[in-house]
Order: structure tokens, then C-alpha cells, then sequence
């Protein structure tokens, strides 16, 4: 791997390759940008974009955070506080750590790009985009946690529902179907109808626990008889969508997808709801409150995170307009562009390890040795 700043993969050896690699390799890297893309915006919105100060442990497996028995959740909130600065302090190692893992994937990508391996490039964006997310979530965690013990503060209270996950679940259901029902007939590989499916199963999977679990729990009657019957209803539809699904590998052509249009919907429309009625106040718990001092510090480590994840997005746009350029004569300004969004990943890098480090944002830290404001 070349030791040089990510700026500078961008130079010369750019018209091979925008050239060169195989059309269907370069597709296929503009499908993972507009997937990445998404992915993080949603995650920005949700975590960063947010006026919740909530605990986040990440979008894995659902009800991670959760006690078995339903019970606990304002101990655990408060187990959590307690550890105070030493887990503020690991959510802030392990952002810096992501921080660096995010400038080797920025130059790796662009290198990659450059000699025309579009199918590395498109693995390197994927790993990108998931360690961006991922510093996004430690971030927000670490925002929460760094207003534990300052005046005004009191722990979140967890709810029944993780809002953040029933958020990722019900993306991965709307990505995978708006991929088959956008798509070309003849990008729909196997490969990538195997993946859909799956993203589709997963995601689905996560809302329905985080819905049985919520039911288990609630006291209410038509509460519990509702995430049920929507739960059944989501299952029912998923079922006759990956019918089609199946139907449209064994037979490809524009009426087997025509099915699968028709079949999302219901899906689409049963998913969106569950997901709306099982993020309502009753079930989410409350966000903490937070002192001047916290709030603070909360936006100048959210600020941080939303300058990496900013130009992460952009990073992944600029990909993309170079794997499918619309005019050769432009590919100059693009491979530019990539240039200024590497930059930008690596400023966004710096900006949010400071806020981490000081508890304040750098953008308005004054001069060294400058007198103070009065």
C-alpha cells in the first residue's frame, strides 16, 4: 500500500482508469455507491440529525441492550452512567481508531479506482461505508455518556423498542426493494437477487423481534393485538414477494420483475406502518436530558461526526460519477472532486477526534495563546 496522503492517488493514471474494467464490474460499483449513500444518510439522520440523546449499542442483533425479562431497563441506563468517564473514554478510543481505519479504506479506494479495479474499489466502499457508520454510532454514544455527571443531566430512560434499529431494519427492507424495482432486468444477477433477498429476510427478522419484543412487554391490550396482527402482515407480505423473487432468477425478464413491483408494495406499505407504530412515544422510552454543559459537548462531537459522514456521502457520489461518467470531457472536474471529498474525509477525521479529546468543538476553540472573551 502506497504511504502517501489520500490526495494523491487522484493524479495521474486517471483516464486508464475511467476506461478500463468491465462494464458490468462498474455497475455494479454505482449500485454500492447509491446503497452506501443511503446507509449513511439514513444513519446520520437517525443518530446525528436527531434531537434524542439516547445510549446507542449499534445496529447488530436486536434487543442487545435489552434485559431478558423485559425488566431493568432504568438500572441498566444507570449501570451505564455510572461507568462514566471510563466508557465515555472507550467510545472515544474506539471513534479514533475508526477514524484511521476510514483514512486507509479513502486512499485504498482511490487507488483502486484509478488502475480500473472496479470490483475492489466496490468491496473497499462497502467496508468504508460500514466503518463510517459504525464511527457514527460509537459517536453518538460517546456524546451521550459525556454528559454523565455534568449539572442538569439525567440518564435515558429505555423503552421497550430501540428507535435507532427499528430505523436500520425498515431501510434494509425499502433499499432492497427499491433495487428491484429500479434496476435493470439484466443487473439483477443471481448473485444480487440472492443478496436482496437476503437483506430483505434480515431486515424483516429485526423489526419483527424488536415488535414481538415490544408486544411481550406492553401493558396495553390493543397495543399488543396491533404489533401482532402488523407483524403477520409484514410476514405474510415478505412471503409473496420472495416468491417473486425466486420466480425472477429462475425466469428473468420484465414479467417476472413486473411481479416483484407489484408484490413490494404491500410490503413496503405494511413494513412502513409496523415501523411507525412501534417507534410511538409509548414505546421508546425518553431521551436524556441534558444541562448547557452537555448539550455543548454533545454538538460539538455530533458536528464532528456529521463532517466524516458528509463527506464520506459525497466521497461515494464522486465514485460513482467517475465509474459511469455521463461525459468523458468532465472527468477531470470529478476525479477533482474526489480529490476535495478525500480531503474533506480526513478534515471531518481531525475535527472529531479533537471534539472527543477537548469535550468542545474545534471550529470555535480560540486562537493558542489568545486573551479571553469577555
Amino acid at each position: 500500500m502506497a504511504n502517501s496522503g489520500s490526495g494523491k492517488s487522484t493524479g495521474s493514471g486517471g483516464g486508464a482508469g475511467a476506461s478500463g474494467g468491465s462494464l458490468q464490474q462498474r455497475r455494479r460499483l454505482v449500485l454500492v455507491c447509491d446503497m452506501c449513500k443511503s446507509k449513511m444518510q439514513l444513519v446520520a439522520e437517525l443518530l446525528l440529525l436527531s434531537s434524542d440523546s439516547r445510549p446507542v449499542h449499534g445496529g447488530g442483533e436486536p434487543g442487545e441492550e435489552e434485559e431478558e425479562d423485559g425488566g431493568g431497563e432504568q438500572a441498566e441506563v444507570a449501570a451505564g452512567a455510572n461507568r462514566g468517564v471510563d466508557s465515555f473514554e472507550r467510545s472515544r478510543d474506539t471513534v479514533i481508531a475508526r477514524t484511521k481505519g476510514l483514512s486507509i479504506l479513502t486512499h485504498d479506494v482511490q487507488s483502486q479506482l484509478n488502475m480500473g479495479r472496479y470490483a475492489e474499489a466496490a468491496d473497499t466502499l462497502a467496508e468504508l461505508c460500514e466503518t463510517a457508520v459504525s464511527l457514527v454510532e460509537c459517536s453518538a454514544h460517546a456524546a451521550y455518556l459525556s454528559g454523565s455527571g455534568t449539572p442538569g443531566w439525567r440518564a435515558a430512560a429505555a423503552g421497550s423498542v430501540c428507535r435507532y434499529r427499528v430505523g436500520r431494519a425498515r431501510h434494509e427492507v425499502e433499499r432492497s426493494c427499491g433495487v428491484l424495482r429500479t434496476a435493470p432486468v439484466c443487473e439483477l444477477s443471481p448473485p444480487l437477487l440472492l443478496q436482496l433477498s437476503r437483506a430483505l429476510g434480515g431486515g424483516l427478522r429485526a423489526l419483527t423481534e424488536a415488535c414481538g419484543a415490544a408486544s411481550a412487554r406492553s401493558a396495553d391490550r390493543f397495543a399488543r393485538q396491533q404489533l401482532r396482527l402488523g407483524v403477520k402482515c409484514a410476514s405474510a407480505s415478505a412471503t409473496a414477494l420472495l416468491h417473486c423473487v425466486r420466480e425472477l432468477k429462475a425466469r428473468p425478464g420484465e414479467a417476472s420483475r413486473a411481479r416483484c413491483v407489484l408484490f413490494s408494495g404491500p410490503l413496503l406499505q405494511s413494513v412502513q406502518a409496523l415501523a411507525a407504530f412501534a417507534t410511538e412515544p409509548q414505546f421508546v422510552g425518553r431521551p436524556a436530558c441534558l444541562g448547557p454543559e452537555a448539550r455543548a459537548v454533545q454538538t460539538a462531537v455530533l458536528g464532528g461526526a456529521m463532517s466524516v459522514v458528509s463527506a464520506c456521502v459525497l466521497l461515494s457520489q464522486c465514485l460513482r460519477d467517475i465509474a459511469l461518467p455521463p461525459d468523458l470531457g468532465k472527468l477531470p472536474a470529478y476525479r477533482q472532486r474526489l480529490h476535495s471529498a478525500a480531503l474533506a474525509v480526513a478534515d471531518g477525521c481531525s475535527l472529531l477526534s479533537q471534539a472527543l479529546r477537548e469535550r468542545s468543538s474545534p471550529r470555535t476553540l480560540p486562537p493558542p495563546n489568545s486573551p479571553p472573551l469577555h
